[in-house]
């Protein structure tokens, strides 16, 4: 994986540090403070979120935006191993040309800030990304476990089908498509869609109906997983899957085709759950 700053981003280093950074905001960086030996832990000494992977707000100065940091940490076997240490920045510099290449493509997904990594030992590095942060919305499980009404998860469940639509056609592949990764942004009288965490996302050329199934499973299984499938219904579950399809009948019809060999996917998943107490 190539070092080279994406487009618009400027690459700088200081010792132990390293950062990428959209060149609009990089003044403010600096004045942050982003170059220092503990920037990362100045970031991260208030944390906005506690799931695998802590989160954190950065005010860039009076007037200034905010950004969404997230720290990147190993999951699956590696996890316990690893933690947060990964072999040189090339992970946290490639979210950011996926996400970039994303939002150029016309993809629902936030607008790309910075990487930012520390040398630890070697070629090991403690790193995170930051995004701009994608003001008034709250992920959709938190929208869903506040227990709105009826046609508020319709609108919901419409933008969130959509959204993940616009995604998959732009060329993107999440690498984790889950229930949380989905903002919401309510208005009067419609919702839009952030779909979010592209850590290990990539863009390629238009998904077979089988892949595009695996994602949207996948988002499935995490209301079972969560126990919010109640709260989205038969109905909520009906308006994602037209407004994914919209008018395409082929596609529909594709998907559709794989619905029972992913739902037996789902039964099988529901046994783990309830053993470990979830869903």
């Amino acid at each position: 994986m190539t070092r080279d700053a994406p487009r618009g981003f400027r690459r700088l280093e200081r010792g132990r540090i390293e950062l990428v950074v959209d060149g609009e905001i990089e003044e403010r960086a600096r004045a942050l403070g982003l170059l220092e030996d503990d920037a990362l832990e100045r970031a991260f000494a208030a944390p906005a979120g506690h799931g695998r992977a802590p989160t954190a707000r950065l005010e860039l100065g009076p007037g200034g935006p905010r950004l969404h940091l997230r720290r990147l940490v190993h999951g699956g076997l590696l996890g316990p191993l690893l933690g947060s240490a990964f072999l040189g920045s090339g992970r946290s510099l490639s979210e950011l040309r996926v996400t970039g290449r994303l939002r150029d493509a016309g993809a629902p997904v936030p607008r790309p800030a910075l990487a930012l990594s520390r040398r630890l030992a070697g070629p090991l590095r403690a790193c995170a990304v930051g995004t701009f942060f994608e003001e008034d919305t709250v992920d959709a499980a938190e929208f869903l476990a506040s227990a709105p009404d009826d046609r508020r998860v319709l609108r919901a469940a419409e933008a969130a089908g959509a959204a993940v639509r616009r995604f998959h056609d732009a060329g993107g592949r999440h690498a984790d498509l889950h229930v949380k990764n989905l903002l919401l942004r309510e208005g009067p009288h419609a919702t839009a869609c952030v779909v979010v965490d592209l850590d290990k996302a990539r863009v390629a050329s238009d998904a077979i109906p089988g892949e595009r199934m695996g994602e949207l499973m996948r988002l499935f299984r995490s209301l079972v997983k969560r126990g919010l499938l109640g709260r989205v219904g038969s109905g909520g579950c009906a308006r994602f899957f037209s407004a994914y399809c919209g008018d395409d009948r082929r596609l529909r019809a594709a998907l559709r085709r794989r619905l029972p060999a992913e739902l037996r996917k789902v039964a099988v998943h529901r046994v783990g759950y309830r053993a470990a107490g979830r869903g």
